[in-house]
This record gives C-alpha cells, structure tokens and sequence, in this order.
C-alpha cells in the first residue's frame, strides 16, 4: 500500500528543466552556508564578547529564541507556500523574500551591541531562512515523481551538509569581522536563491483553487499529526527523537573541547573548524551516495536504522572519554552517518506525504521534528550541564549530558522497523 496521491488527485507537475536538480542544491548550499556561520562560531563569539559572565546561559537563550522562530517560521512558510497565487509561482517568493530577509538578520546580528539585539537578529535570520528552506524543500515534490525522490533528496541533502564548507572558510579567512563574514554569507545566498528562481518551472495556482488561510488552517500548519498517515507520523517521531539529542549538544562544541578536553579558546576554536569541515565532507558525499543507492535498490528503512544506531553509539562514546583522538574520530563516523540519515530520511518522507497538494505544510511540519528540539533543548543543556559532577574532567557535567543524547537517538531506531509502506 502506498500513501502516494492517485494521479487524478496530485498536483500537475512539469517536466523538469536541465541543471535545475543543480540550481535547487546551490540555493540549499549557500542557504546552509548562511545559517551555519553563527551557529558555528558567530553566536558563540559573538555572545563571549559581549557578555562573557554566564556565556553559556546567554547563548543557551539565544539559541532557544531562535529555535521557536524555527519551529514557527517553517511549517507557516510552507503553509502559505501553498496557497500563493503570485503570478511568480507558489514557491519563488517565499526562496527569493526568505534570503533577503535572512540577510538582513545577519546584519542586525552583526552589529549587535546587547544580548538582546543578538537574539533578535537571530530571530529574524531564521525566521527569512526558514521561510526559503519551506519553498526549496517543496520544490523536491513539485517538481519531481516519487521515485526520482530519495536520489533528489540525496543531493539537497549533501549541499545543505557541505554548506558548512564555505561558512568555516569565511570564518577562517575574515578572523574576527563577523560583519563582513555575514554579508558575504547572506549575499551569496540571495544570488543563488535568485538564480534558482530564474530557472525554476514554479507552479502558478489559479486564485480560483486556492483554499482559504485563516486561523484554523495556520493552527493545524503547526499541529499536524494526521492519524491517516502513520508511516508519515513514525518518520517525525523518530527524526524528532534524533533532533533532540543532537540539539542539546549543537552550539556547545566549543565548550566542551574547552572544558571536557582542557584546551585553551585558540586551539579549540581551531580544532571545531577542522571537525567541522572533515564531518561535513563526509556528511555531504554519504548524503550523495546514500541517496543514490537507496534509490537504486528500492529500500531506505536499513540505511536509516543503521545510520541511527551509529550515531547513538558516537554520542554515547563521547560521553565517555575526554580525548582529542575520539573527538575527531566521533566527527568522521557521525558526519558520514548523518549524511546518510538525512538523505534518505527526507527521501522516505516524500513519498508518504498525506496529501502532495499541501507538500509545503506537510515537509515544514516534518521539519519541525527537525527544529522542535532547538526551541526547548538549548534551556534544558544548562539544566542537565549542572546536575552533578562530571566524573571524566571538573566542569560541567558532559557525562550526562552525551548520555541523555545517545539514549534518545537510540530511541528512535526501533521505530524505523515499523515503517509498512516504504521499504
């Protein structure tokens, strides 16, 4: 049984252009690129600098401010996406508005002077982003049949990965101009969000089709669980479950090689780039052959379950030794689990989407389970940073916060096991 449309039901979808599969991973690329440079370093450094008492707190704050703009901005985005009557298409004013929005937010970031003007550019650099990822990601089922799915989210998903790429090498070759990184940044993803939108087939809706926006429809853009659909709803259980563990340790890398590992800020500083670029390289390229031998064998539920398993077993590996050699060890097997991960899991999401008539509503939602987690976990961090003691290094405690983290991504391999409609 397939969750699938019948065809008299999907939406028309046109014969994709050539280079389009390449244009819609260059906006995804620098997309990417735009959001990972303050994640990375830029919030970090940029909260240290301004408020180095109670930095963790702050950034945890921060990072929780941005992770409800996430959580809102995305499936709204998507919602609205698909029920736009521009004459532009359904899906080009959200790619193209979303970047430059977002670029505005960098530079509100940029010059911030207070805690609270960084969260508020923060706020307003996700809000664009996510609002640009909402269109690019329904562009996947716009444009493509089912079974061209899994191979297509295979390269969105690498470009989104190796994005970090051109992040940690502006960070690296403007040391400390955090202004001049971010426009760069944010203008390069404009660039590419309007050259992809040059050459995108975008659906146009007839007003006459367009199904009302008002109160209830925006609520269940956000509460959407669809009992029908229970492939759909065990795939956001359990990316829900690996986001949650993987946002409790997002922003706290530095920290940690800090005062787990006892390096001085500089050599940590340096050592995140180059976990950074090497898990991000081997994210990108198991993204691309993840995707495509999924794709090719007609099964994706094996690759999602070992690649959860594996990620578990690195964090919880990490919550137990207090070593550079496993430090950089745990980066290359997690990027290239990862990759794997989020290729194929958003390749099986397509193709058990409700309805596809609301493909934007239903992949935001999806990337909730992403995003829910940063809204919530960045609060809980601290929390769980300073119960006890940490019994590999004085500190925080690291111990347990690895722990809960590779407890929980654990959690969610079983239910890839009781997927019935997709192999």
């Amino acid at each position: 049984m397939s969750l699938t449309l019948p065809r008299e039901t999907a939406p028309p979808r046109p014969v994709p252009r050539r280079g389009l599969v390449a244009a819609i991973g260059l906006a995804e690329l620098f997309y990417a690129a735009a959001g990972a440079l303050p994640l990375i370093l830029g919030l970090g450094l940029k909260i240290q600098e301004i408020a180095p008492e109670g930095k963790e707190a702050s950034l945890g704050l921060v990072a929780a401010l941005g992770g409800v703009a996430t959580v809102v901005a995305n499936p709204l985005s998507g919602h609205l996406s698909d029920r736009t009557t521009s004459r532009y298409g359904m899906r080009r004013p959200w790619i193209l508005g979303g970047s430059l929005v977002g670029l505005a937010g960098l530079l509100i970031l940029a010059l911030a002077g207070s805690i609270a003007a960084v969260a508020i550019g923060w706020m307003v650099a996700v809000t664009g982003y996510q609002a640009m990822v909402a269109g690019l990601t329904a562009t996947v089922v716009d444009q493509f049949p089912a079974e061209r799915r899994v191979r297509v989210a295979g390269v969105f998903s690498m470009c989104n990965m190796v994005g970090v790429i051109p992040a940690m090498a502006l960070s690296q070759a403007f040391t400390g101009e955090l202004l001049l990184q971010f426009t760069i940044c944010g203008g390069l993803a404009v660039t590419a969000a309007g050259a992809l939108c040059a050459v995108l087939p975008d659906r146009r809706l007839d007003p006459a089709e367009r199904r009302p926006v008002n109160l209830g429809s925006l609520a269940s853009a956000l509460l959407v669980l669809p009992r029908h659909a229970r492939d759909y709803r065990l795939l956001w259980i359990q990316r829900l479950l690996v986001s949650i563990g993987f946002a409790l340790i997002a922003s706290y890398s530095l920290y940690y090689l800090q005062s787990r590992v006892g390096m001085p800020t500089s050599e940590a500083v340096a050592l995140v780039g180059l976990t950074s670029i090497v898990s991000t390289l081997l994210s990108g390229l198991c993204a691309y052959l993840g995707g495509l031998w999924s794709a090719r064998i007609g099964r994706g539920r094996p690759f999602v379950l070992w690649a959860t398993t594996i990620l578990a077993a690195t964090l919880l590996l990490k919550a137990v030794t207090a070593s550079v050699g496993v430090v950089v060890a745990v980066a290359i097997v997690s990027g290239a689990a990862t990759g794997v991960y989020y290729a194929v899991d958003l390749g099986l999401v397509t193709r058990v989407l409700p309805d596809e008539r609301d493909a934007g509503r239903y992949l935001g939602a999806f990337a909730m389970a992403k995003h829910l987690p940063s809204a919530v976990a960045p609060a809980v961090a601290p929390i769980l940073l300073g119960i006890g003691s940490d019994p590999f290094a004085p500190g925080p405690n690291y111990f347990l916060l690895f722990l809960a983290c590779g407890l929980l991504t654990l959690a969610a391999a079983p239910l890839v096991g009781l997927l019935r409609d997709v192999r």
